[in-house]
């Protein structure tokens, strides 16, 4: 082989040997191409997934959040329930069913999953159902706010109807008082008055004549005899007077024609042992009254007692031995 043709041979090995190591860096920089942009895929999908997962848990902040402020208005609204004061048993009902309401939107509420796809929506629908309930709340508040403004001035009238009832019934009081004294004082007033009232046995002999006795086997008859004075308050005309004879024993002799006759005297009732009808002119007169013995007295001291209108005109004492 000759010079020019050895030349040639190594020429074109070279050749060839250039062209392949071209080949080979253009490989090596078609896979570091490749590889850069795979890292800038590989950055930017992990700096969308950085974003998406920085905004999921920003979500679920704002779920809970809001799951939260959810339970606490729910918890309010029965709080602000339990505040109220109801007289009206089919409102006291109505507001017993809105807590019941209440109470399971609020177990609706607690059961909630954070990591449920449609945690979102269900927050939105249950925070619909809460504001439907607040609402109702308001017009219960509002019923009964009303309500009790008008018992307030019910209250108040009552009150104020109340105070002038008292005040009426104080001065009928004090009317029918007045009256009563003066009812009581022209009573008083129309007492006939008696004066030197005395007592004492009587034995009555063969010819009718009456003659005093202390002896008790002797007495056959009581007298009771007083000087009416005048009195110009009282009516003139006819009046009556009782007699009551207590004796020693603390028993009142009964009137023999009349046994058990009562009569009203200083508001109660009682035995009189004697009584005699008479005629009054409103001016001083004599009177005497006589009580017929049917059993023999006993000894001892005998209290008499007169009475005219009811009241109290005489009284005195005689003995008996």
């Amino acid at each position: 082989m000759d010079n020019k043709a050895f030349i040639d041979k190594n020429t074109y090995s070279m050749s060839t040997s250039s062209d392949s190591n071209d080949k080979k860096i253009k490989m090596l920089y078609g896979v570091i191409a490749a590889l850069a942009v795979l890292i800038v895929i590989m950055g930017v999908l992990l700096s969308r997934q950085k974003t998406d997962n920085v905004m999921l848990v920003g979500e679920n902040t704002t779920l809970t959040v809001e799951r939260n402020d959810l339970e606490q208005e729910l918890q309010e609204m029965l709080t602000q329930y339990d505040a109220l004061t109801v007289d009206n048993d089919q409102l006291s009902a109505e507001i017993i069913q809105q807590k019941e309401e209440i109470a399971a939107l609020m177990e609706k509420v607690s059961k909630l999953n954070k990591d449920d796809k449609n945690l979102r929506w269900e927050i939105s629908k249950l925070k619909k159902e809460a504001g439907t309930l607040r609402d109702i709340m308001k017009g219960y508040l509002y019923t009964i706010d009303s309500l009790n403004q008008k018992n307030k001035v019910l209250t108040d009238e009552n009150s104020t109807l109340s105070t002038n009832l008292s005040t009426v019934t104080t001065e009928n009081n004090q009317l029918q008082s007045t009256v009563q004294n003066q009812g009581d004082m022209i009573k008083t007033g129309s007492v006939i008055p008696s004066m030197n009232m005395v007592a004492n046995g009587l034995r009555v002999k063969s010819s009718g004549k009456q003659e005093e006795t202390n002896r008790a086997s002797r007495a056959e008859m009581v007298r009771a005899c007083c000087t009416l004075g005048e009195n110009r308050i009282t009516k003139a005309g006819s009046k009556t007077v009782y007699m009551r004879i207590i004796s020693p024993e603390g028993v009142v002799l009964e009137d023999s024609n009349s046994p058990n006759a009562t009569f009203r005297y200083d508001g109660v009732t009682g035995k009189y042992s004697a009584r005699r009808d008479f005629n009054y002119e409103n001016k001083p007169q004599e009177l005497c009254v006589f009580y017929t013995v049917g059993e023999e007295l006993s000894t001892g001291q005998y209290i008499v007692e007169l009475y005219e209108a009811e009241a109290l005109i005489g009284k005195t004492s005689f003995d008996l031995r």
